[in-house]
């Protein structure tokens, strides 16, 4: 009798989508999609992808080459068709589209200032859509991709410089080739030079808007969106393409953070809020620019006016939500959010004075107005992670132990790799902060600080000459100004517990933050102090790209489970 678990084998091996992850999917079906789009966008000037037989014909072989897998899951074609359906062959289907594109690229940079080239959003779109398909595992494509973009965005002033263009051309495509390099070397750069995973994920994020904000506005019959060497401007429609050939290895990184604790997370999309921020603040800076410049070169209009105050009103909105956010991710969360949300409603001042939204504005308005903001909004109002760190008490320093022990170790101490006890010292009118630890250059390691006591810790029952263990002073400890023990009889013998209980309340906590622990720009050794005065935020030290390797080292030493997936997230 046959069994009747069997008959339904043969169906669930032939599921179109067996053995499919959800990424994998996510990818081909975005690609499909914007490879299909881009046929009834314009290519040039004078051409729309649907007109070029070249174009339509790669096309359809990228498609069939995303659906050959799918296919054959589903039980179409024979056995032998399966070395058609691997990844690489996919690739290899995907590069005749990449060669047309840069074909265009290419016959755009060589045509004469009045020819009908220019590079339109069919381009745009349906390149990234074959760079994502492709999944190129080369490690070198991202930084090769950018490399085209970033020249071809620089030539843009010389050709104008070259072709004796107004002096106004010149200076936007300055100002155009300086935005663009910025937005490559804050996102594909950093991830790039430090595998910082904030800075990919804003690069997936900014990329995903411009190719929304082609498919929505750019491809009109009235004033539909080209950028060309010869034209002021190249590079911003190409982001998308950018953001395409570095997914792959942007969603393998997130996938092997995974397992990563809360605060780690928190502190990641705090780091892509921050960077969003920083690119609205210099968007709006260059929209700015822009609406000078023609109010210089062509006169004052309405729309220009409203452009640069507006410009420049975003700047500063983005720049102090950014700085309250770096400071304290916790108490400046909510100032943040709302800065953004007045850039938001700036940048529909924009939008309006551009007589309403559409093909009048540029791909730099709708993105400063709507797309950089989005991205930081998402990232501080959904992750789980942000909203409980938002929701958590701030930390407070325990209070100073006052029992009898002689030998109770301090907070500092117990978290140490090593096993010396914390040196003996004599508080100074300096007191209440450690000196940072110092990284020893013969050996790598990291001794850790001793242990910052209260300030206001007052000594055990028995005077400090009494105590049996005590080691004596050395020259430099004795020649610390008495009036550091803070005794009425300025004496060398502190006075008991009983004589101060006003300073056994809770000290200050060294002042570390969260965003100095994680910001790349922290100095070194201000690194070192907050691994050694500040355990809470070891994690964060661990994740910044900054971080010297011996610190690495010491912080791997420490079995802390945070500290540990932090390090496994750098690599």
């Amino acid at each position: 009798m046959t069994d009747p678990d069997t008959l339904d084998a043969p169906e669930q091996e032939r599921s179109p989508f067996g053995g499919v992850t959800v990424r994998e999917l996510v990818r081909d079906v975005v690609a499909a999609f914007a490879l299909l789009v881009a046929l009834p966008l314009p290519w040039d000037h004078a051409h729309r992808g649907s007109d070029r037989l070249e174009i339509v014909l790669a096309t359809v072989l990228a498609l069939l080459a995303i659906a050959a897998p799918y296919l054959r899951r589903g039980g179409v074609g024979p056995s032998s068709w399966d070395v058609l359906t691997s990844r690489r062959t996919v690739a290899l289907a995907c590069v005749p589209y990449a060669v047309v594109a840069v074909v265009y690229l290419v016959l755009d940079a060589l045509a004469p200032a009045d020819a009908a080239g220019g590079v339109g959003a069919g381009l745009a779109v349906g390149l990234a859509g074959a760079a994502l398909a492709a999944a190129s595992r080369w490690a070198h494509a991202p930084a090769v991709v950018a490399g085209v973009v970033a020249l071809g965005t620089l030539a843009t002033p010389v050709a104008a410089l070259v072709q004796g263009a107004p002096w106004v051309v010149s200076v936007v495509g300055l100002l155009n080739a300086l935005v663009v390099l910025g937005v490559l070397w804050f996102t594909v750069g950093t991830y790039l030079r430090s595998g910082d995973l904030a800075s990919g994920y804003v690069l997936l994020a900014l990329g995903g808007a411009v190719a929304l904000e082609l498919v929505l506005f750019a491809g009109g019959n009235v004033d539909p969106w080209f950028e060309s060497v010869h034209e002021q401007r190249l590079g911003l429609l190409l982001l998308p393409v950018v953001a395409g050939i570095t997914a792959r290895r942007i969603v393998d990184d997130a996938a092997a953070t995974a397992d990563e604790p809360d605060d780690v997370r928190a502190a990641r999309w705090v780091a892509v809020a921050l960077r969003a921020l920083g690119l609205v603040a210099l968007v709006a800076a260059f929209v700015a620019l822009v609406a000078l410049l023609l109010v210089v070169a062509d006169g004052v209009s309405v729309g220009r006016v409203l452009r640069l105050v507006v410009g420049v009103l975003m700047v500063g909105v983005a720049v102090a939500a950014r700085r309250a956010l770096a400071r304290d991710p916790r108490a400046g969360h909510a100032t943040a959010v709302g800065a953004t949300c007045v850039v938001v409603v700036l940048g529909l001042v924009i939008v309006v004075a551009r007589a309403g939204l559409g093909t009048q504005s540029n791909v730099e308005e709708l993105l400063v107005a709507f797309g950089l903001p989005a991205v930081a909004l998402a990232v501080l109002l959904v992750p789980p992670s942000v909203r409980a760190l938002v929701a958590s008490e701030p930390e407070t320093p325990e209070p100073a132990p006052s029992g009898p022990s002689e030998d109770a170790p301090s907070v500092a101490a117990s978290d140490a790799v090593s096993e010396t006890p914390a040196q003996p010292r004599v508080e100074s009118a300096t007191a209440g902060r450690p000196e940072a630890a110092e990284v020893s250059s013969s050996t790598g390691a990291y001794p850790v600080a001793p242990a910052a006591e209260p300030v206001g810790r007052a000594p055990r029952s028995a005077p400090v000459a009494t105590r049996p263990e005590a080691r004596p002073l050395d020259a430099t400890q004795q020649i610390a100004p008495v009036r550091a023990a803070r005794a009425p009889d300025s004496t060398q013998v502190l006075p008991p517990v009983q004589a101060a209980p006003a300073r056994t309340a809770p000290v200050q906590a060294p002042g570390w933050s969260v965003a100095q622990a994680m910001d790349p720009s922290t100095p070194l050794a201000d690194l070192a102090r907050i691994s050694a005065e500040a355990p809470h935020l070891r994690s964060y030290v661990a994740a910044n790209p900054s971080t010297y390797p011996a610190l690495l080292d010491w912080l791997g030493a420490l079995g802390d489970p945070a500290v540990d997936a932090a390090l496994r997230s750098r690599r």
